[in-house]
């Protein structure tokens, strides 16, 4: 079947052209009319959810009959062979409370090929942990990279120094930071309370000199997730298909 459009993608915008000239054409965000224009105009849409499920529609008219393109984002989506290096992120949609999945999330940050560092939920409250048990206990979820090595570097070696100062911390007796979603807690505070996004917020904040913005009272990791995904300062690794947040914490 011959395509009648060009079709390319920057970040979450879609753009579009018709390589021919068409009466009027309409195009579909799955299955929602996102946009709509006529002749040989190019048109282009921001992505309401841009994760590799999505699949665009074009319907369009050409030799009197009604034709559709269908496109996948699968394809513009990470397909290398997966590795990991210091300062990935991984966020998570799911949770190994399954009631929670899609509105609570979870987050770690990757400190060489085969570790991480994450605030699981419960004491103690950092903890360094195989990447393979995150992926284990949280299929559903994305991995970015900071397009900038250094500041990966940068956060993961902070996260390693903040874990050998809380382990520190507790042979001392001290249970500094301890786990809270508390939401009276500040996000440039490492040593009262902790929680996973929170971590991430920190070692990048602390560490590399870079900070993410912050909407709500908590940083969540569905805040987290959506800064990375339309973030030109970082690239996604892969993603899972299922991945999806459902409320805007």
């Amino acid at each position: 079947m011959k395509n009648y459009f060009s079709m390319w993608k920057n970040q979450n915008i879609i753009y579009m052209k018709p390589n021919v000239e068409l009466i009027y054409y309409k195009v579909y965000e799955n299955n929602r009319l996102v946009t709509s224009n006529s002749g040989s105009e190019g048109s282009y849409i921001a992505l309401r959810q841009p994760n590799p499920s999505t699949t665009i529609v074009i319907e369009y008219y050409h030799d009197n009959a009604l034709e559709r393109e269908q496109y996948s984002l699968r394809n513009y989506y990470a397909n290398r062979k997966r590795d990991f290096q210091a300062g990935d992120i991984l966020v998570a949609s799911d949770n190994v409370k399954s009631e929670l999945t899609g509105y609570m999330g979870h987050t770690a940050l990757v400190i060489n090929e085969s570790e991480l560092i994450e605030s699981p939920g419960s004491e103690p409250a950092i903890v360094k942990e195989p990447i393979q048990q995150f992926m284990d206990k949280h299929p559903v979820h994305a991995q970015f990279r900071s397009v900038n090595d250094d500041i990966g570097k940068n956060a993961a070696r902070y996260a390693t120094d903040y874990f050998e100062k809380y382990q520190y911390n507790l042979k001392e007796g001290l249970s500094k930071p301890s786990f809270s979603f508390n939401l009276s807690q500040s996000l440039d505070d490492p040593w009262d309370k902790i929680y996973c996004s929170k971590l991430i917020w920190i070692c990048y904040h602390f560490g590399a000199n870079y900070t993410f913005e912050n909407d709500h009272l908590w940083f969540s990791p569905e805040d987290l997730y959506h800064q990375l995904i339309e973030n030109k300062d970082f690239e996604m690794i892969y993603q899972h298909e299922d991945v999806k947040f459902l409320i805007d914490l």
